[in-house]
């Protein structure tokens, strides 16, 4: 590559399996790429004015039993958690030798994350946050980011990884999809498989993403495959997907795809993945 696409990460750490997973994600990436990693915690302001509120209750996960919310006991519940979020972004950071800073932020978490580090290349979080419920579609956190963030969202989730292994590449001939490609062989690790998902239904689609593999990686090996599925839809894109094991899957903001499909496939798919967002 001719020059680094992503120089600092920024990750949301509130203690979560998905934040743990994330964590381990962004400080793999950033030890590979020499990159800072930034550490965010917010502060619930919603879950501290419903604390407030006089017939505010916490239900317990496991029993049936109730007890008043009191909001300095919220407040110091936060306060463990941020100490928490902190050593263990200290500890990942300092096992890999990686420039790193924490910060502890309040407010409405998605706008927060948004704003707390405008100078990261990266924003990276779960798909779910501490709801027990993890269902399968996004958070209401990871679908802001994914709708109003302005920098590169990875989603993660427990169980997998990002920045070993296949990664997966929409390619449809855009500059969008060229934009995603150039930010994956970036990310990419020596042994990397990388699968290129190519859309346009053009004959010679594939043909031509080939040779703009070829130009980007320079004379890096980097083993690659080819799959032409010319069709839109973002449940079957997801079916393909999870019959290659595909990893990472890296989209591009602005593709030829209709944004409905895009949509329905970071839903339905089960593996992390990146947006990148437009140079």
């Amino acid at each position: 590559m001719t020059h680094r696409i992503i120089h600092s990460i920024a990750v949301a750490i509130d203690c979560s399996p998905h934040s743990k997973a994330s964590l381990e994600a962004a400080a793999e990436m950033a030890a590979r790429l020499k990159a800072e990693l930034i550490g965010i915690f917010v502060e619930d302001i919603n879950l501290l004015h419903m604390a407030g509120l006089p017939f505010a209750e916490e239900v317990r996960l496991y029993s049936a039993t109730t007890e008043k919310l009191d909001t300095e006991q919220l407040e110091r519940m936060l306060r463990v958690q941020a100490q928490q979020a902190s050593e263990l972004l200290q500890r990942t950071a300092e096992a890999r030798m990686l420039r790193h800073t924490f910060r502890v932020l309040r407010g409405m978490v998605p706008e927060q994350l948004m704003l707390a580090a405008p100078e990261a290349d990266m924003l990276v979080l779960g798909r779910s946050g501490r709801s027990p419920s993890c269902r399968k579609g996004l958070g209401s956190t990871a679908r802001t980011a994914l709708h109003e963030c302005k920098m590169n969202v990875m989603l993660m989730r427990p169980g997998v990884t990002a920045a070993e292994g296949p990664l997966l590449v929409l390619c449809d001939g855009s500059e969008a999809s060229k934009r995603a490609l150039r930010t994956a062989l970036e990310i990419a690790g020596p042994k990397s498989t990388l699968h290129l998902l190519v859309t346009d239904p053009a004959p010679e689609a594939i043909e031509r993403c080939k040779q703009e593999t070829v130009a980007m990686l320079k004379g890096r090996t980097i083993e690659a495959e080819y799959y032409h599925i010319p069709f839109a839809d973002g449940k079957q894109l997801a079916s393909f997907i999870r019959m290659i094991d595909s990893g990472l899957v890296v989209i591009g903001e602005g593709m030829n795809l209709p944004a409905e499909t895009l949509r329905e496939l970071i839903d339905n798919i089960d593996y992390p993945v990146l947006v990148v967002r437009g140079e």
